[in-house]
């Protein structure tokens, strides 16, 4: 034990060595940005476009002008159109140059909140440390993830800091004052047009300078006055930001568009205000235990622990790796920095501060009736919050621990640290994963639609994959179809046929259904003869594309079988468009699933030759399917071009692997017997296919 505390010290003091001659707060920098990569970005080829990062991709790829964007975003926040128009021709539609670019500017962002905070307490390194380490990975924000959707938080966050910071700056140096306190105030208006999630914690600059100006001695009533002359600008960029959003935005809405995200809490507040004020805190309540004490919990969530798993196991040791970087380096910073620690003044204001932190940074998303707990991605919620519960977990473990317990102190954030770094890389994990799915289902669409017909829609039954809604993947699915048309009447779409199109008062489609949908500015006019039926279930097997010919297929389940009353054909057009291969990345190894869909294609095309061609590739290749239903293709070639006994052999490989298979044979051998000619080999073998699958129907056909 003596040896390994011996050894320990030796590697601290060659680190502390190092460092020595190095500027600390570049170690620290380079320190953050290693963490964020190693949370964010370690699988960053493997992951993808998610949620409504498919928005900014379709407007893009469509090569909508600038006012079409602004239109688009028009019903709430006009102004991130501006994000759009200045990043993506620096991007591009690279999934892997956004993660960057949205890693490097919330790194820079933290790095402007510890400035920040570095000027106005100059002598706690170590709390203002942990402070920006744990913004830049706390477990309550995923949205590193969904990057592209995400950049207009990440920017806005960008300019509220730089703006902060100038402010500080401008009030403690007074050299270039004006110019600092101007270019201040544009960013504050900029931010809060931007996106409005940091628009409640501009009224916490007042709190800010008034404590500044008490730092330096000044009586109440002085501070109180300077805080006033230097907030006052400020407050008029608020009330700029009020009046556009309320006022001036609801007013140039298009026609039959209203402003989403409207404050009802005030209408409420005026019609039932004790409940309302009750509703109210209980919400607020429940979202601050959850953004201070909560979020820490779900890093570790015991069902989730696998100590075979991979991916558990690296990212324990990731983040225990990260911490320890991270420890180390704000330990050494405190120490070169000279300055001993003390209380700084006015305690009880700072934990004050804290207090209202959270609750301004609440404040936009509660006025519209949002809250943090609820929802699949209302973690971006916690973008104000966060700028609160951060620092208060941190000073209220630094108050607890004292300066004479500050390595039990630097434990217990490392964990916390640790335990984030590897929350954040198993989220990683999940997206990932999840972007396989997504390009796995386009490509397999793809193969086996190669274009569509302009006014067809997919029709599913189910969202086939996490982390995308039905518009979304409706926009991914004119990108992989139509990329480049700059109208805002679409050609394709995508529907999630249960919650958008059935009617649940007969369970069924309706028939005479006309589609005029709407999304913004976007717009998309069919009915439901361009309905393409596809389904994907890959744990199942390959994506289908429905016809006649799978009635009866096994282990369909009830929202999949509503689908063969609205089967159409004609749909698909074998003349292929270019796949965005900056978006979806190369194609796939062809495994069983690329024949298949080839040879599903060539079956509905009747081109008998060409399924069994794609058939003997993918036994050539060792390949086969784990799902009976897929071996219908061969099948059904094999008879067609008279080869009844392959036939046949190709229906015992079907029944010996997948149960239940009779129906759906049997179905199907009705339809081969009726529409091929008749021959002693064909009667032979169907009379061995009756004999296998007991058909009922065809035993009688024949008697």
């Amino acid at each position: 034990m003596h040896r390994i505390s011996k050894f320990s010290r030796e590697v601290y003091q060659k680190i502390y060595n190092a460092l020595v001659p190095l500027d600390s707060f570049v170690v620290y920098a380079f320190i953050l940005l290693l963490v964020m990569f190693a949370a964010y970005n370690l699988m960053i080829k493997n992951i993808g476009f998610y949620y409504d990062d498919w928005e900014g991709v379709f407007l893009q790829k469509q090569n909508y002008s600038f006012l079409q964007v602004w239109n688009y975003f028009l019903i709430d926040r006009p102004f991130s159109a501006l994000v759009h128009f200045v990043l993506n021709p620096l991007l591009g539609t690279k999934p892997a140059s956004w993660r960057i670019a949205g890693m490097l500017v919330n790194w820079t962002a933290v790095l402007f909140i510890v400035k920040s905070l570095l000027r106005i307490w100059p002598k706690r390194i170590m709390e203002i440390g942990w402070i920006g380490l744990m913004l830049a990975v706390y477990p309550g924000i995923t949205r590193q993830f969904v990057i592209r959707t995400s950049m207009v938080h990440y920017i806005s966050l960008l300019l509220f800091s730089i703006s902060i910071w100038l402010m500080i700056k401008a009030v403690q140096e007074l050299k270039h004052r004006w110019v600092f306190l101007a270019i201040s105030l544009i960013l504050s208006i900029l931010q809060m047009l931007i996106i409005e999630y940091f628009a409640g914690l501009e009224l916490i600059r007042g709190l800010i300078l008034f404590y500044i100006f008490k730092k330096e001695g000044k009586t109440t009533g002085k501070a109180l006055k300077d805080t006033f002359y230097t907030w006052f600008p400020f407050l008029f960029g608020f009330a700029i930001f009020i009046i556009f959003r309320f006022s001036i935005l609801p007013g140039i809405q298009q026609a039959g568009m209203v402003t989403k995200n409207t404050p009802g809490v005030f209408t409420a507040l005026l019609s039932n205000p004790l409940q309302s004020i009750i509703y109210l805190m209980e919400v607020i309540l429940q979202d601050v235990v959850y953004a201070v004490l909560y979020v820490w919990s779900q890093t570790i969530v015991p069902e989730q622990i696998d100590l075979q798993a991979m991916a558990t196991l690296a990212s324990w040791v990731v983040g225990a790796l990260m911490a320890l970087f991270a420890g180390v380096t704000i330990s050494i910073w405190q120490q070169k920095s000279g300055d001993e620690e003390s209380a700084e003044p006015y305690p009880l204001f700072i934990f004050l501060l804290c207090i209202f932190a959270m609750l301004l940074g609440g404040l936009p998303i509660w006025a519209v009736g949002r809250q943090v707990i609820k929802g699949l991605w209302a973690s971006r919620f916690l973008f104000g919050l966060v700028m609160g519960a951060v620092p208060s977990v941190v000073l209220a473990l630094s108050w607890a621990f004292s300066k004479h317990r500050r390595k039990m102190y630097s434990i217990v954030l490392s964990l916390l640290l640790m335990s984030s770094i590897a929350f954040q890389f198993r989220t990683g994990k999940t997206f990932a994963l999840t972007w396989h799915y997504t390009r796995d289902y386009f490509w397999q669409l793809k193969w086996r639609a190669p274009s569509l017909v302009p006014g067809t829609f997919i029709l599913s039954p189910y969202t086939p994959y996490q982390f995308s809604a039905d518009y979304e993947i409706a926009f991914t699915t004119n990108i992989f179809f139509d990329a480049g048309n700059q109208s805002e009447n679409v050609s394709y779409w995508w529907f999630d046929g249960p919650d958008d199109l059935l009617d649940f008062s007969k369970n069924a489609y309706p028939d005479q259904l006309v589609i005029d949908h709407k999304f913004r500015n976007i717009s998309f006019q069919s009915d439901l003869q361009h309905a393409l039926a596809v389904i994907y279930k890959p744990s199942r097997g390959c994506l289908q594309v429905l016809d006649t010919a799978y009635v009866n297929e096994p282990l369909l389940l009830p929202v999949e079988q509503q689908l063969f009353p609205v089967l159409n054909t004609g749909l698909i057009l074998n003349d292929s468009t270019p796949v965005p291969l900056d978006i979806f990345g190369p194609e796939p190894d062809r495994t069983w699933c690329y024949f298949y869909q080839s040879a599903d294609r060539a079956r509905s095309n009747e081109n008998w030759p060409e399924v069994i061609k794609q058939w003997d590739i993918a036994k050539q290749e060792g390949l086969k399917t784990a799902y009976g239903p897929e071996y219908l293709p061969f099948i059904e070639a094999n008879a067609r071009l008279t080869q009844w006994d392959d036939a046949l052999e190709f229906t015992e490989m079907a029944m010996a692997t997948t149960e239940k298979m009779e129906p759906f044979l049997c179905t199907n051998w009705e339809r081969i017997k009726t529409s091929t000619p008749d021959s002693q080999e064909k009667s032979d073998v169907i009379n061995s296919v009756m004999d296998l699958l007991k058909c009922s129907e065809l035993s009688e056909s024949f008697q």
